[in-house]
């Protein structure tokens, strides 16, 4: 059986993912557990699990972060982002991690199981005996770990693919091609390789999916193939170099297409609100609306079609978020964070910081201290 750490600041989720998926059906097993993490690696530790899946915010040490340090640790251990946010920021830092898949929230059990099916290939093979699968997990002793480590790094060239793409610019394609011909030094199939290769592709679906557009309008190649299938079923360097410029050339022509809707003008409007009034006790979504001068239940509307979540949903997130700043600033009395950023009642606060992060403020200040 492969090992499974879960990391997650939410405990529902965390028995959701627990509960709800036969892992040994699929040949995993759930090792251990982590709300966040600090947590996550003495787990990791004592356990040495094969597949860690990582919710991206958490307390004390994000995602994006602990996937370098497990990397660092366990060369060979899978990584696979779970988050509620699809943020594009994200997937870009993602990639420079080496993870090799993102799943976004909510999402159900065939998405899960088919993630788990694209990921098996990088999982070490257990068939060795308990020395070889620790040698896996730690990435002693593979010729792939050594290619893995000759490799360039990419980072300039996926800033430049970001940043092409955010200004409508042709020449991502260029950069798109500078890309892979850095990476032509390695055999086609070479696992480091194949993973920076998928991360390419998650930066244009996840772009355009951001945007609105659906996997079959950014590529439709005529087959019954995921995108990422599509990709793994090229045989050279060639034919997938053509394929990813292709699927980009197709991401840029969409989106200059794209003028602001009426909605999404409204929703933007609506944020710009929201980050200028979170401190208000008082805030509402009534408010959020009349300070945009349109109906509430119209903005709500709006507000989940756009997001994916409520008016409410968002200005405690904001809330939290900004509260997380001010403590890691330190020397601030918990009630005047609780004031600052909209909330009356420090107990209150408390609660639903705890909600949010898993520990309370008191219990974040102290843990960040030492």
């Amino acid at each position: 059986m492969y090992k499974v750490m879960i990391v997650d600041d939410e405990p529902l989720f965390r028995d959701f993912l627990r509960l709800k998926m036969d892992w040994q059906r699929l040949g995993f097993e759930v090792c251990c557990e982590a709300r966040n993490g600090q947590e996550a690696l003495v787990e990791a530790e004592k356990h040495r699990p094969h597949l860690a899946l990582v919710d991206i915010n958490m307390p004390f040490m994000d995602g994006i972060e602990l996937a370098g340090k497990l990397k660092d640790r366990f060369e060979r251990i899978v990584i696979v982002f779970i988050s509620g946010h699809n943020e594009f920021e994200y997937v870009q830092k993602a990639v420079r991690t080496g993870v090799q898949d993102y799943l976004l929230k909510p999402f159900n059990e065939a998405e899960m199981t088919e993630m788990l099916e694209r990921i098996r290939p990088k999982l070490p093979r257990l068939s060795g005996g308990r020395e070889a699968v620790q040698q896996a997990a730690d990435g002693s002793g593979t010729a792939e770990h050594a290619s893995g480590q000759d490799m360039p790094e990419l980072g300039s060239v996926r800033d430049a693919i970001v940043l092409g793409l955010r200004m409508k610019d042709a020449d991502v394609l260029e950069e798109v091609r500078k890309a892979v011909s850095q990476l032509r030094g390695s055999t086609w199939g070479d696992e480091y390789a194949d993973a920076m290769m998928m991360g390419l592709l998650s930066l244009a679906l996840t772009f355009a999916g951001e945007r609105g557009f659906s996997y079959s309008r950014v590529w439709d190649s005529g087959e019954d193939k995921a995108p990422y299938d599509r990709l793994k079923a090229c045989v050279s360097w060639d034919e997938a170099e053509e394929w990813l410029t292709a699927l980009y050339r197709r991401v840029i022509q969409l989106t200059e297409d794209v003028k602001p809707t009426k909605a999404s003008n409204l929703f933007n409007a609506a944020i710009r609100y929201i980050e200028q009034h979170y401190a208000d006790a008082e805030l509402s979504a009534e408010q959020v609306a009349g300070g945009v001068f349109v109906d509430s239940s119209y903005l709500r509307r709006v507000f989940r079609k756009e997001s994916g979540h409520s008016i409410v949903d968002h200005v405690t997130h904001i809330r939290m978020k900004k509260a997380r700043e001010l403590l890691l600033g330190g020397n601030r009395r918990l009630a005047d964070i609780s004031e600052s950023v909209g909330y009356a009642d420090p107990s209150y606060f408390s609660k639903s910081f705890k909600k949010r992060f898993g520990v309370t403020p008191t219990e974040y200040e102290q843990l960040v201290r030492k």
